[in-house]
Formats: C-alpha cells, structure tokens, sequence
C-alpha cells in the first residue's frame, strides 16, 4: 500500500486558505510608507538582493533590515486586529 499519495486538499481548506492570504494581502496594502513595496518584494521568489531592493525602491541597503523589522512588526499588529474583528 502506498502511503505517499498526494492529498487533496478539501474545498473547505481551500476557502480558508485563500481568505488567509486575502486578509495578508489587504493587510499589506494597508502598511504605512514604502512597506508594502518592501514586503511585496521580499516576497518575490526568488526574493532579489539587498542591493537590488535598494535600487529598486531607493533605500539604503543597511536601512532595508531595520525597515523590514518595522514593516513586519507593524504587518502582525494589524493581522492580529483582524483576527479579533
């Protein structure tokens, strides 16, 4: 007997995972400043460098990890209200 078949997922797990990554991305879009561009690029596979990140949205590369930090922190808070809604 074969154990390692695929599963399919049921209809109701992917109706909440697509409502999970609908609340992230609403969540992102609603990030102060240049977050969302931060985040989303981040986000990408495979996520560019510092250094492009850096020209892409004109930041510091040593400014792009304290920012990021901040983007998330503030990304969870707002996950976290969701969740209590």
């Amino acid at each position: 007997m074969c154990t390692h078949l695929p599963t399919v997922p049921s209809a109701e797990d992917t109706v909440l995972a697509e409502l999970r990554r609908r609340l992230v991305r609403e969540a992102v879009a609603a990030l102060p400043g240049r977050c969302p561009q931060l985040v989303a690029a981040l986000a990408e596979d495979p996520p560019p460098t510092y250094r492009e990140i850096s020209r892409r949205l004109g930041m510091p590369r040593g400014s792009i990890g304290p920012t990021r930090a901040r983007c998330l922190a503030c990304l969870r808070v707002l996950l976290r209200a969701e969740r209590h809604v």
